[in-house]
């Protein structure tokens, strides 16, 4: 899908049918109908549009002659209600393209950063102010990995809380498809790290001393994102190793018990197997032995017990 903007007089977007002078594209998923017009229209290589809807794109900035493209790594949410199933976050690219008198934005599937960029969340722009909305996106970009961390933070004790009350693997499944999420975060915003460092040199695009400012503080939010991806990775990991003792503990505990029962009932078994012998054996006609057997029987297997608790084997 193919939409137009362009500033009016008072400095609003609104919506084109054509491709005028210092105009806004944003490509949605487009099909080659458009790439194709876009790419024509503009002087812009087909290659710039398609690299930025790969799904596996990583960012980058790629330059020709009339144009480049800057590569960024959004993240989005994928299937947070299934995250026991599948990954709930991940990353797709958002390829800003600047070309002569005009900005391309193109994304695969339509992303709430750009939204809310059009809207003005971020801050005032006119279309013709390339460089201010490409780091209205970049500062975007940046506050949206904080929020998504925030989320999974609230996910993970979530999870936390359903492991304490439940016995089966569902919500370790949940942390590992987590954990998984961040290795998507993780590696798009080492990647960017590289991309804003590179263009706060100001060789590929001019920067104002606003635009340095706008470009800093969407570094520092980045290196904010990516400290806390790191942190909260090594803890997920942390937390999945330690749940993983704990289940192995509780496995070794069960097993003990059963051992332990195991050997406590053998006693009974074998000597009323003797006892229960077709064969003559010393005083089987008093009275007194059915109580002696009992006896022995509950004396040895307390006494079995009694060990198996001092030698710390087996705990109530």
């Amino acid at each position: 899908m193919l939409t137009i903007y362009q500033s009016n007089s008072s400095g609003q977007l609104q919506l084109v049918s054509n491709i005028v002078h210092n105009t806004l594209l944003y490509l949605v998923d487009p099909t080659d109908t458009e790439i194709s017009q876009v790419s024509n229209k503009l002087n812009i290589p087909k290659d710039f549009i398609r690299d930025s809807l790969d799904i596996n794109e990583r960012p980058r900035i790629e330059k020709d002659d009339s144009s480049m493209v800057i590569i960024l790594n959004s993240p989005v949410a994928m299937n947070e209600e299934r995250l026991y199933e599948e990954i709930p976050y991940r990353t797709i690219p958002i390829g800003i393209i600047h070309v002569k008198d005009h900005l391309v934005i193109v994304t695969k599937k339509d992303n709430p950063i750009c939204r809310d960029i059009f809207s003005g969340k971020y801050g005032t722009f006119q279309t013709h102010m390339k460089t201010r909305i490409t780091l209205l996106l970049f500062e975007a970009i940046a506050q949206s990995y904080l929020d998504f961390l925030k989320r999974i933070k609230v996910q993970v004790g979530r999870l936390q809380q359903e492991l304490k009350e439940s016995h089966n693997n569902r919500e370790l499944f949940g942390l590992i498809n987590i954990n998984k999420s961040l290795v998507y975060f993780s590696t798009s915003l080492r990647a960017m790290h590289n991309v804003f460092l590179h263009l706060s040199k100001g060789q590929d695009i001019k920067l104002y001393e606003e635009d340095e400012k706008m470009l800093h503080n969407a570094l520092v939010d980045l290196e904010q994102a990516a400290e806390v991806t790191e942190m909260r990775s090594l803890s997920l990991s942390n937390l999945m190793d330690a749940y993983a003792a704990i289940t192995h503990n509780n496995l070794n505990s069960v097993l003990k018990i059963l051992t332990t029962i195991t050997i406590v009932l053998m006693i009974p078994t074998i000597m009323g197997s003797i006892f229960a012998m077709n064969v003559p054996l010393p005083y089987e006609d008093q009275p007194f032995m059915f109580t002696v057997i009992i006896g022995l029987m509950a004396g040895i297997s307390g006494g079995l017990v009694y060990v198996f608790y001092k030698t710390k084997f087996l705990r109530f």
